[in-house]
């Protein structure tokens, strides 16, 4: 089962890379399901010893909740021209899921002797933190999120990869260089419209 989830997930996640590097959205309908039926037996019937789909999960590890939650919007977009998700629902998620990266992996790096990662091993307090963000998000109306966690929370409860704490479940660290990519790429975006309407004009 872990297995077969794994290697399901990596599937997909090549799935949604070649879709977006090809810009599947401006082919025909009829060549879009097709490059996507052609691309998941591709990547994930063996050749030789291993599929494609194996030698990436043996690379980035398991897809957490949040890297397949952009990886369907992405396959989804680019096969129908429409987002799953409205834009600030996708922000909401990316800002998370930045702000979680943030948290998790400077002081995982053993540069404290706080270790947030022990938190995933049934910490109350990071569950009930973990409810507060949700109630709040649903509340909010970012529905993103909200399925997100339950995802990755109803599969860390499954035992649906091998590990067995609840962060591998939510973010890893392709959702997490995403996240901050795609927030540090529009921030200096910002900054640079700001400078140039405040700049004089010859």
């Amino acid at each position: 089962m872990t297995n077969f989830a794994g290697l399901l997930g990596c599937g997909l996640l090549c799935l949604a890379v070649g879709a977006t590097v090809l810009r599947l959205h401006a082919l025909p309908v009829r060549f879009r399901c097709v490059f996507v039926a052609a691309t998941l037996v591709a990547v994930l019937v063996p050749v030789g010893d291993l599929s494609i789909a194996a030698y990436v999960r043996g690379a980035t590890g398991d897809p957490s909740a949040a890297t397949l939650a952009l990886a369907v919007s992405a396959v989804f977009a680019r096969l129908t021209g429409r987002a799953v998700f409205e834009r600030r629902e996708a922000s909401a998620l990316l800002g998370l899921v930045a702000g979680a990266a943030l948290f998790l992996y400077p002081f995982a790096l053993g540069w404290t002797a706080f270790d947030p990662y022990a938190l995933g091993y049934g910490s109350i307090a990071f569950t009930a933190a973990l409810l507060l963000v949700t109630l709040a998000a649903w509340r909010m109306g970012y529905v993103l999120v909200v399925l997100v966690v339950l995802a990755g929370a109803l599969a860390c409860l499954g035992g649906v990869y091998e590990s067995r704490n609840l962060w591998d479940y939510l973010i890893d660290p392709l959702a997490a260089a995403y996240a901050l990519g795609v927030l540090l790429a529009a921030g200096g975006r910002k900054l640079v419209s700001q400078r140039r309407e405040r700049a004089p004009v010859v």
